[in-house]
């Protein structure tokens, strides 16, 4: 009897540790099998990424990254096999032979872009990123646990590739690199030899807004957060749909453009149609710069810009003040100027770390910049609307601060 008894408190012990084991987050073989088996209520559903989709099998999910750019000269066609932990890679034959296999969840993440840190910032990850680019980030926790040494620096990917020594010494179970041009696929290659498992994103190709935030769909397959990047997208996509929604059924269409100073291709970068640009018709505003160009940032010259957008309603930029712009005489012949509506993005930042948030924060949250430019273009539909990321620019060479 007495044996009988201590059989079944063993029992219900070990049974209540393994109910602690699944609240806690631990994962094991058969956590891993019960993903597997309740991915049909999660499945991730690409409707707007161009360079990604997603497909789910038994045991793994199967993302197919995909990118061709003669300007950058890159070309990258791989799958990726996410194996959940305790299951059986697939055999990598037939259209599996070129695939990298990734075991998952990961529990550490490095990665040298703000874009893909605010991605993991967003699922909740904080604590499982060990590197990122360095202390130039607006995000408070973040930047206190780089001052914490608890996050170290790799270099930042619009500066160069990451530093592998620091990697290797950190041994991450992931890095996700930001493959910008033909260097960093061989970098991303580089590291894999070393053993680093990298895996590149090229969220920063999309053509749309809502393009580039999906891709906290493909991040959070490294952690089975599939969940919760779901509900997260879901939320912010039902709010562009009502702004966009809200802001075609206005009769009158402002006119406006965006651009980037100083530029080093020409005068201007212009954004006519890349992801910065959808902002401007999904607020529904007549982008004048917009043509059949390519995707991407390209230069302008003053001639060029001021044929086509001199009666512009709204100028946006990045240049906080406009004191090395052209002439006043240049900038008076644009209407959006003599109407002092030129706005500029950098209303959140850091100058004391080099910190920008348009750089972080609408890499998941466009529906914060759709309100700002709704509210910009037509402000009675958001009255009570504070701006976040925009405000004036400060107009010296206006005829009102010349006098």
């Amino acid at each position: 009897m007495m044996l009988w008894r201590l059989l079944l408190l063993a029992s219900i012990a070990l049974l209540y540790a393994c109910e602690q084991a699944s609240s806690s987050g631990q994962v094991t073989a058969d956590s891993a099998t019960d993903h597997v088996q309740d991915t049909s209520v999660f499945q991730t559903n690409m409707q707007y990424a161009q360079h990604l989709s997603i497909a789910y099998h038994d045991g793994y999910n199967l993302a197919h990254i995909s990118f061709r750019s003669e300007q950058r000269d890159i070309q990258f066609d791989q799958k990726i096999v996410l194996l959940q932990e305790g299951t059986t890679s697939p055999e990598l034959i037939g259209d599996l032979e070129k695939a990298w296999v990734v075991e998952v969840p990961v529990q550490t993440v490095a990665a040298n872009d703000d874009g893909e840190i605010t991605r993991l910032s967003a699922l909740g990850l904080t604590d499982q990123i060990v590197a990122m680019g360095g202390g130039g980030i607006y995000d408070a926790e973040l930047r206190r646990r780089w001052e914490e040494k608890k996050i170290a620096s790799i270099g930042y990917s619009f500066h160069r590739a990451p530093q592998p020594e620091v990697l290797l010494a950190l041994n991450p179970d992931l890095l996700l690199l930001y493959a910008y041009d033909h260097k960093r696929i061989e970098s991303l290659e580089r590291c894999r030899e070393l053993g680093i498992n990298a895996i590149p994103q090229f969220a920063w190709a999309e053509p749309s807004f809502l393009g580039k935030a999906e891709w906290i769909k493909f991040t959070a397959l490294f952690f089975n957060k599939e969940k919760e990047a779901e509900e997260l997208f879901a939320q912010i996509e039902d709010r562009c749909q009502e702004l966009m929604q809200l802001s075609a059924e206005q009769a009158t269409k402002p006119s406006a453009f965006m651009l980037y100073h100083p530029s080093s291709e020409s005068d201007w970068s212009a954004h006519r149609n890349d992801f910065y640009a959808s902002f401007l018709s999904a607020a529904g505003a007549i982008n004048v710069l917009a043509d059949e160009g390519p995707s991407h940032p390209v230069g302008m010259n003053n001639e060029s810009l001021l044929t086509k957008a001199k009666d512009a309603d709204f100028w946006l930029i990045n240049s906080t003040n406009d004191q090395d712009w052209p002439p006043a005489t240049y900038l008076q012949t644009f209407q959006s100027y003599q109407k002092q509506n030129v706005f500029h993005y950098q209303k959140r930042t850091r100058h004391e770390h080099d910190a920008y948030d348009w750089y972080e924060t609408p890499e998941v949250r466009p529906d914060l910049v759709l309100e700002d430019l709704v509210s910009i273009f037509y402000p009675e539909l958001l009255p009570n609307h504070e701006l976040l990321f925009f405000e004036k620019v400060q107009l010296s060479k206006h005829e009102t601060n010349m006098n």
